[in-house]
C-alpha cells in the first residue's frame, strides 16, 4: 500500500510544473501545432486572397490555342489561363484561353469539329442553356463576323439575371473555337470594341513557330 501512494506521488506533476493543473511544460508544442494551424488555415489564405492576380497583355503578345491558330488579346488585360505563342518548350504550348480586362471575361476553347460555324454554334448554346445559369437566354438575331484574315464566323448575345454576354463560333480546319465574353452591362458595351478586335484578330499561323 505504501509503495502504491509513493509511486502515484513520483509520477505526479511537481506544482511549480503546472498551470490550471496541466503540465505547462507541454504547453511550448501544444502552442506551436496550434500557430502552425492558425498559419495555413487562417493567414495564408488571407494573404493569397488579397494579392491579385497580374499577368498584363503586352502591345503584340498572342495567344496560342492550337499549334496552327492565334490570337491577339487586348493589351493591358490579364491572363488567367493560357499560353503567350512561343511560351514553353519548343514553343508549342496552346490550349484553352481565359483572360480579363474592364470587369470583362473573355474565353477562347477549341476542340475538334467539322461541320459550320452556325452548327457549331447551336451546339454551344444547347449545352450552355442545360448546364449552367438558368436564367440564361439567348437574344437577337445571329450575325457574321470576319476576321482581319478573312475568316467567317457567326456571333450572337445573350444574358441572364447576372451578366450580359456574347457567344461565337468558328471553324478552322477541323477545328471549332467557341468564344465567350460576359460581364456587367455596362461593362459589356464599354468593351465591345475591343471584344470585337480580339475575335477579328484570331488567324492561323506556321505550326513550327506557334
Amino acid at each position: 500500500m505504501t509503495q502504491t501512494h509513493a509511486g502515484a506521488h513520483r509520477k505526479r506533476v511537481p506544482a511549480e510544473h503546472r498551470v490550471l493543473g496541466i503540465d505547462r511544460r507541454t504547453l511550448p508544442p501544444a502552442l506551436f501545432v496550434i500557430a502552425v494551424f492558425l498559419l495555413l488555415t487562417v493567414v495564408v489564405p488571407r494573404i493569397d486572397a488579397s494579392i491579385d492576380w497580374d499577368d498584363p497583355i503586352r502591345a503584340g503578345e498572342q495567344l496560342a490555342l492550337t499549334d496552327t491558330i492565334a490570337f491577339t488579346p487586348a493589351t493591358g488585360w490579364d491572363i488567367e489561363t493560357g499560353f503567350r505563342v512561343g511560351q514553353g518548350e519548343s514553343g508549342r504550348k496552346a490550349g484553352d484561353a481565359t483572360i480579363a480586362g474592364d470587369g470583362i471575361t473573355f474565353q477562347v476553347s477549341p476542340d475538334s469539329f467539322d461541320g459550320t460555324p452556325d452548327q457549331l454554334l447551336d451546339q454551344v448554346e444547347k449545352v450552355t442553356s442545360r448546364t449552367t445559369d438558368p436564367t440564361f437566354r439567348v437574344e437577337g438575331n445571329r450575325s457574321t463576323l470576319t476576321t482581319t484574315t478573312g475568316q467567317t464566323g457567326v456571333v450572337q448575345p445573350y444574358s441572364s439575371l447576372a451578366v450580359d454576354g456574347l457567344v461565337a463560333a468558328f471553324v478552322f480546319d477541323g477545328t471549332g473555337l467557341k468564344i465567350t465574353a460576359y460581364g456587367p452591362p455596362t461593362q459589356m458595351t464599354a468593351a465591345a470594341e475591343n471584344i470585337r478586335a480580339m475575335i477579328a484578330s484570331i488567324h492561323t499561323v506556321d505550326g513550327n513557330n506557334a
